[in-house]
């Protein structure tokens, strides 16, 4: 159990006994200060258990606090497997049974539907929950702080900037826990602060290490992010955009200042290890991402060198001949550089390094396949407003005569179109901008049959839902993974739209995050 740290005088004379009788999205248990009757948020507890509560923090209406010792456990109560659960902010839930996260999750959803959504009856709309097939193990991305005392991966303590190292991480799979002291090797390799302040060129910061392993292609992806020693403008730092399912992030990443490498030692120690790897027992790609979107290869295995001709011999026969004739009409001349391939409903995705993919691959085909039971069999136009690189658009290519993407991000649009070329598939265009921007300059010839939006956790943009309440799409399939900000949209579309279906698809077990697939009709 967490002891609090250092707790102020007010909070040692706020113990209580609290029974809790509900979970919060967020992650904790929720229960009643027996004496004020304020509600009391605690962590790490779990509905139907009692346990002593010490207050961290007490607002007007609310308390919130951590629990120091559980004094009637849950049936669901778990030993957490992970040595660092409880300092490291990553997982919330690893002392709960997965049935019981599942369960937790289609409640929070049913409430946040209810309660936000003001939908009276949920469960006349609600589907079972799909569990995803696995609980530990899932992760093909995961992103790391750098401990600057040891000059390893970590992640973020609870609520704290502070970091935690590790040496390896039971929520992300083989790949990553396999490339984590590989990467390691690299960092502690890095030069002295005292000697990297008399550098005056190839000097970067290196602020966060990202790790991609693929199961399906074996192929791992080590991006280190940098900026130079010039910081980034704040008004720059603050327009960048939140990747939308990081589970494992924590507070917002500045870099620091004795985590410094100096490139060409960096490049040269990545170049040393991956040459000293015997038997290419690992196909791995080593790059640097700049705070500009600038990319540098680093350096790579023999088989990750080579893992692009493989696909290339897997794809579609005949579609990279197609591909010359598209590439020389505009498309971009190859894929964007330091790509990870990852395989998902049958299909290839080459994924730039600044570029989002669903972080869970098992659970993500069980969630290509609910979107699937909802979408017609032939559809004149499909429109993904959120596309991404087009894991949907490209899935469900097929079913439609033609595909428009909307996305924002330029690097994801290179990775969409890579992978749509690759594969054969003719019919679907990219779009660069917002889609509350474009979808209202759609043509009277472009009304969409159906709708899918994917927005990040702060939901769809306002000027959006607006264009959708005007134009009366027949169909939406919404993808959300909020649902606090899926509820406050579904009751703006309320006015031209019926709930038809919400169900839960577990895209991060052992955290309190979830995905839902809702399926909206206009009336």
């Amino acid at each position: 159990m967490p002891d609090p740290s250092a707790p102020t005088e007010s909070q040692t004379s706020r113990n209580m006994t609290v029974h809790f009788t509900g979970m919060a999205y967020g992650g904790d248990a929720v229960g009643k200060d027996p004496e004020s009757g304020l509600t009391v948020f605690a962590w790490p507890g779990i509905e139907g258990e009692s346990a002593q509560v010490v207050v961290t923090a007490e607002r007007k209406n609310l308390l919130r606090g951590l629990v120091t010792e559980v004094l009637e456990p849950a049936s669901l109560r778990v030993a957490p497997p992970c040595p660092y659960f409880g300092p490291c902010g990553g997982c919330q839930w690893q002392h709960i049974e997965y049935k019981g996260q599942v369960g937790f999750k289609h409640d929070i959803l049913r409430s946040q539907l209810s309660r936000i959504g003001g939908i009276a009856d949920p469960d006349t709309i609600l589907q079972p929950p799909i569990a995803s097939p696995r609980n530990f193990g899932y992760r093909n991305t995961s992103h790391f702080a750098i401990d600057s005392t040891t000059r390893s991966v970590s992640y973020f303590t609870r609520d704290s900037h502070a970091v935690v190292a590790v040496e390896r991480c039971p929520i992300s799979n083989q790949g990553i826990n396999a490339a984590i002291p590989i990467v390691n090797s690299i960092l502690a390799a890095s030069p002295s602060e005292d000697f990297v302040r008399e550098q005056t060129r190839g000097v970067m910061r290196v602020w966060q290490v990202t790790i991609r392993a693929s199961e399906a292609t074996g192929h791992i992806v080590a991006i280190f992010h940098s900026r130079r020693e010039r910081p980034m403008p704040r008004d720059r730092r603050a327009a960048r955009g939140h990747d939308p399912a990081r589970p494992d992030s924590g507070p917002s990443l500045e870099p620091d200042p004795a985590a410094t490498l100096d490139l060409p030692l960096l490049r040269k120690e990545v170049r040393r290890t991956i040459s000293g790897m015997k038997g290419e027992a690992i196909s791995l790609t080593a790059l640097e991402l700049m705070e500009d979107g600038t990319t540098n290869l680093l350096g790579a295995t023999r088989a990750a060198a080579t893992l692009a001709a493989d696909v290339a011999a897997d794809t579609v026969t005949g579609s990279l001949l197609t591909a010359t004739k598209r590439l020389s009409e505009g498309a971009e001349a190859g894929p964007p550089l330091g790509s990870w391939v990852e395989r998902l409903g049958g299909r290839y995705y080459w994924v730039g390094p600044e570029a989002f993919f669903q972080v869970n691959t098992p659970a993500a085909e069980l969630l290509l396949a609910e979107v699937a039971a909802h979408l017609p069999e032939k559809l004149d136009l499909l429109l993904d407003a959120h596309a991404g690189v087009g894991t949907f658009a490209l899935a469900f290519a097929g079913r439609a005569n033609r595909v428009i993407c909307f996305e924002t991000g330029a690097a994801a649009i290179h990775s969409g179109r890579w992978s749509a070329t690759s594969s054969g598939i003719e019919n679907v265009e990219f779009r660069h901008g917002r889609a509350e921007t474009l979808l209202p300059r759609l043509a009277a010839s472009e009304q969409p049959d159906l709708v899918l939006l994917d927005p990040p956790r702060s939901g769809c943009h306002p000027g959006l839902l607006a264009e959708l309440l005007r134009r009366r799409v027949p169909r939406i399939l919404y993808v959300s993974c909020d649902p606090s900000t899926l509820a406050r949209d579904l009751k703006t579309l309320s006015s031209g739209y019926s709930l038809t279906s919400a169900r839960v698809v577990d895209m991060f077990p052992q955290t309190f995050h979830l995905e839902t697939v809702a399926v909206l009709g206009s009336h």
